[in-house]
């Protein structure tokens, strides 16, 4: 495996189990428009836009996903982004990978503010060197390949993608990599499956922490 200086890491599912809080959030919009839906389905929602979930997964109208945010929103925003829990084995190697001298950085499809204000309430901030979401509207930055893209620009790396390497856990994480010219690690921890990261061609598949930090850190 050849060596990478920078690594990106995205959020849900791959640092945070923030599913506990984001399905309730789900459930307000599920029940603001009294759907009627098989709630495993959730699970395939963490990881895109919430624009293409609402309308690729809920089938609402164009008219009413605006709402639809909004909705999630404010229920998420009472609270519920605190349901989480970090990962085990996470932090640890998040420092293993400090440690051995790599800059490490967040490239999340999840609002950059409350991405940060996660980490600021688990006293995580200070592991990362830069911290990338989406803006607040998902309007110029939603996708995963935009918010790489940002990452990039904003750490300067832009010429230096050879030695940049994005882990995420769904092949949202690995399209945007390689449309952004990255390779990408796809981690099993999360809510991906080791099928959707072959039929993505993702670079690398992990199963543990342990096995990404044996990788990484030698």
């Amino acid at each position: 495996m050849k060596k990478f200086d920078y690594i990106l890491f995205d959020f849900d599912g791959t640092i945070f189990n923030t599913s506990p809080g984001v399905f309730k959030s789900f459930d307000k919009v599920v029940e603001y428009y009294n759907l009627d839906i098989d709630k495993s389905l959730y699970n395939k929602m963490i990881g895109p836009p919430l624009y293409e979930s609402f309308s690729n997964i809920l089938h609402l109208p164009e008219s009413e996903i605006r709402n639809a945010i909004d909705v999630y929103r404010k229920e998420y925003a009472k609270g519920r982004m605190f349901d989480c829990t970090v990962y085990d084995g996470v932090i640890d190697l998040i420092q293993s990978l400090r440690n051995a001298g790599k800059k490490v950085c967040v490239a999340t499809s999840k609002p950059e503010i409350y991405a940060r204000e996660i980490l600021k309430k688990n006293n995580l901030t200070e592991l990362f060197d830069f911290i990338g979401g989406s803006d607040t509207e998902e309007k110029s930055r939603v996708n995963k390949i935009d918010v790489i893209k940002y990452v990039l620009e904003s750490q300067h790396l832009t010429d230096k993608k050879d030695k940049v390497l994005m882990i995420g856990d769904r092949h949202y994480d690995v399209n945007g990599a390689h449309l952004a010219g990255l390779e990408c690690m796809g981690i099993l921890w999360g809510f991906g499956t080791r099928e959707e990261f072959t039929e993505c061609k993702a670079d690398y598949i992990c199963s543990s922490t342990s096995e990404v930090k044996a990788l990484l850190c030698s």
